[in-house]
């Protein structure tokens, strides 16, 4: 008795259509793995820029309470370095449209490196004499 030889097709995926899929699956991973690395970088530069904010609030604070001998003060903390100026105002270093009172206007320059340059962030605060 002979056997009759069937050619039915087995269920399954082409060798073909496996390297396709692995192509668009290869490519979404390098998409995700980049996506990742930039979401690192910002979170980064994120918290550098909070702890400058925060290092900020600080010196502007004690500038305010304390003044600034000098007219400058130079400091450091952590990864930071900062340049705190003071200047008595008058009508000559007065921003236009800023009308004159008695007082003083406060800067703030943190630096800090970030790889091989140097970033910067400056903060200005006026304050009033009654």
């Amino acid at each position: 008795m002979k056997k009759a030889i069937i050619n039915e097709k087995i269920g399954g995926f082409t060798l073909l259509e496996v390297l396709v899929a692995m192509a668009i699956i290869a490519t979404a991973l390098v998409s995700l793995l980049s996506l990742q690395s930039r979401s690192i970088k910002m979170m980064e530069s994120a918290e550098i820029l909070e702890g400058a904010r925060m290092l900020a609030e600080k010196v502007m604070s004690e500038g305010e309470l304390k003044g600034v001998p000098g007219g400058e003060v130079k400091g450091e903390a952590g990864n930071y370095r900062w340049l705190l100026t003071e200047i008595r105002l008058t009508p000559e270093k007065m921003p236009e449209g800023v009308p004159l009172l008695p007082g003083r206007q406060l800067s703030l320059d943190i630096f800090w490196k970030d790889g091989k340059r140097e970033e910067k962030i400056s903060f200005a605060e006026y304050l009033y004499e009654h």
